[in-house]
């Protein structure tokens, strides 16, 4: 690009998709970190390396039914595990979707395969939608951190358990 050319034109919807893979990129990444929290099964961990989020979520489940944390803190977790769950369901919605104009002229639609016989499912979608997701997954991040550090290096001689985010705040218009 030479200084006489014109800066191109940002594009929110395109920013806002690009926010959410890199969102999801980093919940694979917690969820690894949960993983080597709560698994000490160096077998499995390289297994993790190379696996998607749906996985990564089932193996934390197996580390959680075959290890030895109290059940406050399986219950903890688990809730992180669903969200990251249903965080991840909303991601591939997105990232996944074929995008077309909405019919109301406004925004845009996303148009997922049901499956590749049947057709499409659409459904609208904003960019504020999309960058709320990916601030959800920024705040499930911290509580996949929390919940993990708690149930295990936290009862170590010499650490601390991290306290509960404080409800009643906002994160970009996100409850915390």
């Amino acid at each position: 690009m030479t200084t006489d050319d014109a800066p191109r034109e940002r594009n929110p919807f395109l920013e806002a998709v690009g926010r959410i893979t890199i969102a999801g990129a980093e919940l694979d990444v917690s969820l690894k970190g949960l993983l080597s929290m709560i698994a000490f099964e160096p077998t499995l961990l390289m297994y993790a390396n190379s696996q998607n989020t749906s996985k990564l979520i089932e193996f934390c489940k197996l580390a959680l039914d075959v290890g030895h944390l109290a059940p406050e803190d399986v219950a903890e977790i688990s809730a992180c595990l669903a969200r990251a769950e249903q965080c991840r369901n909303r991601r591939n919605t997105i990232v996944h979707a074929i995008y077309m104009p909405a019919e109301s002229g406004v925004g845009v639609e996303a148009m997922n395969p049901v499956r590749k016989d049947l057709g499409y499912r659409v459904s609208p979608i904003s960019v504020e939608e999309m960058e709320a997701l990916a601030d959800e997954v920024s705040i499930l991040r911290s509580d996949i951190f929390r919940a993990g550090w708690n149930a295990t290096a936290a009862k170590r001689p010499g650490m601390g358990p991290f306290p509960p985010r404080e409800s009643g705040g906002t994160v970009n218009g996100i409850p915390t």
